[in-house]
């Protein structure tokens, strides 16, 4: 996946809603700290962003990617998804979240269009 540029307002809502994800099922397992390191190194994020984002409410944060440009919504899912699939055990909880910011950004329905445009 091509490197997605963000404000620094929009990574700091990345490192909320990853946050959120990692927690969301109790279990904070190692490889999503790493997963979620390397996200962070990946974007540049710094240790002032990170601080903000770790203050940063989760509705907060849904709502700073409902504003995201499309591109951008796409590329923060796969990132969820990237936290998710990190330790091999798709909790409910973590597949509950992740529709819940999928459906309340719009992400489904891009994601519903761009699967209908490859049939």
């Amino acid at each position: 996946m091509k490197n997605i540029e963000f404000s620094e307002t929009q990574k700091a809502a990345l490192v909320s809603l990853l946050i959120e994800m990692i927690n969301i099922d109790g279990d904070v397992d190692p490889s999503e700290c790493d997963v979620f390191n390397t996200i962070c190194v990946e974007h540049g994020i710094n240790s002032e962003t990170f601080s903000l984002g770790q203050r940063l409410d989760c509705m907060v944060a849904v709502d700073i990617m409902k504003r995201m440009s499309d591109v951008q919504k796409i590329a923060t899912a796969q990132l969820l998804t990237r936290v998710i699939d990190a330790d091999s055990n798709d909790d409910d909880k973590e597949i509950q979240l992740f529709n819940i910011i999928c459906k309340a950004t719009g992400v489904d329905v891009l994601i519903n269009a761009l699967s209908r445009q490859d049939d």
